[in-house]
């Protein structure tokens, strides 16, 4: 196992407690990890925005991963790596959701975009999420302003947001992703190919390092791909069982202090401090 120098740790579910905040136990072991050089940032499918006060918290100087992966911004917000969605993909995905009384919320560059603030937005918001910018018309819109990288459908009634991401599987098979990871009120449309994974091989080049210098820390389907590539993948305790299965170590929860008992593990404990009792439910690749 080579030694630790990159962590890039998802944000809700894993880096962040269910109050949305960072543990004094997890900010202190990630502190201490950047005390010895190792590098520090963030892999999230929220927009730049929901990363600022982080950026701060850590004083982050190399770029983070957002949008599940289409975008890569450096601290200062700006974009260092894109992938944006077709532009008559989304236009489709959002003509269907739309007939279904869906809320489309397109992830732009600038951050969110829709055509009204309504109780589903009001759901981002509370994810502290920014104030989605206000668009009349999706065509004009995404035609001459801007560009689409990953669209959030959503309803509030969960078993049509369910038969809406089985429909748009077969209408985009192989064309686009559709992913359901956080919140149930919300189906994803996501470019083919892209994922935290294939942005973690951009953001190591970028470093001038490799994905084995990596740790990488999640809790759902979203970062299944980037705790496979990383040299070391870790999920939290309540993570999907596939994405358990996948990892090289499984931790406590959010709010078992799950990333810092993880860094305490395989970063500190190797840099001559004494290891925290790790949780009891892990599981070392063979």
């Amino acid at each position: 196992m080579t030694p630790v120098r990159l962590i890039v740790a998802d944000l809700d579910g894993t880096l962040l407690t269910s109050n949305h905040e960072v543990s004094p136990f997890t900010e202190t072991a990630v502190r201490a990890a950047q005390a010895r050089g190792v590098l520090f940032t963030v892999a999230t499918g929220k927009t730049f925005s929901s990363t600022v006060a982080l950026i701060e918290q850590f004083g982050i100087s190399i770029p983070l991963i957002c949008g599940n992966g289409t975008q890569i911004f450096a601290p200062d917000g700006s974009l260092v790596y894109e992938a944006p969605i077709p532009l008559d993909y989304a236009l489709e995905a959002i003509h269907m959701a739309e007939a279904r009384g869906f809320t489309p919320v397109i992830y732009a560059a600038s951050g969110l975009l829709a055509k009204v603030r309504d109780a589903n937005v009001a759901e981002l918001l509370e994810h502290h999420e920014p104030l989605p910018d206000l668009v009349d018309d999706w065509e004009s819109a995404l035609r001459e302003r801007y560009r689409p990288f990953k669209m959030v459908l959503m309803h509030q009634d969960h078993d049509r947001v369910s038969r809406l991401s089985d429909d748009l599987r077969r209408v985009f098979d192989g064309r686009a992703q559709i992913v359901r990871s956080g919140l149930a009120s919300v189906v994803e449309v996501m470019p083919a190919g892209v994922t935290k994974g294939t942005a973690l091989v951009h953001l190591v080049e970028h470093l001038g390092l490799e994905v084995r210098d990596a740790l990488c820390l999640g809790d759902n389907c979203n970062d299944l791909d980037m705790i496979r590539r990383a040299g070391i993948g870790v999920a939290m305790r309540h993570a999907p069982d596939d994405v358990r299965a996948a990892a090289d170590y499984v931790t406590g929860s959010n709010d078992e202090d799950g990333v810092g008992h993880a860094i305490h593990r395989f970063v500190l404990s190797t840099a001559g401090t004494e290891a925290i009792p790790t949780p009891p439910e892990r599981r070392i690749a063979q």
